[in-house]
């Protein structure tokens, strides 16, 4: 099952820090008009000074690029009912802010998932 083995190398690769990019992937910023669409290449997670422990998952753009977005807990809950997992195609946008019947204002996601074939 080679196959699997190389499916993984790049992305081992950067974990160890041995491929050509000196970072991390870019922290992918939530804003309206700026949906993530791309590949799940793997979930991590990493702890935050001020807010703690934060999921996070890595997009493959179709650029190529490798981005991380942060995830709520709205959106980390939605992968786990989803079943989110590396390869399938994701598509996490950012509707905007919504009013909660308590008064309270939150970011509303619109999130999908299509599973790997």
């Amino acid at each position: 099952m080679s196959d699997k083995k190389d499916k993984f190398a790049h992305l081992k690769a950067i974990a160890a820090g041995e491929s050509g990019e000196s970072s991390l992937p870019e922290i992918w910023k939530h804003e309206v008009d700026n949906p993530l669409i791309g590949t799940i290449k793997g979930f991590s997670n990493f702890e935050h000074d001020r807010y703690g422990h934060q999921e996070t998952v890595i997009v493959e753009l179709e650029s190529g690029e490798l981005v991380s977005a942060i995830l709520n807990n709205y959106l980390s809950n939605g992968m786990q009912i989803k079943h989110a997992e590396v390869n399938d195609l994701v598509l996490i946008q950012l509707l905007g802010k919504e009013k909660s019947p308590n008064g309270s204002t939150y970011n509303k996601f619109n999130l999908v998932v299509e599973k790997a074939q």
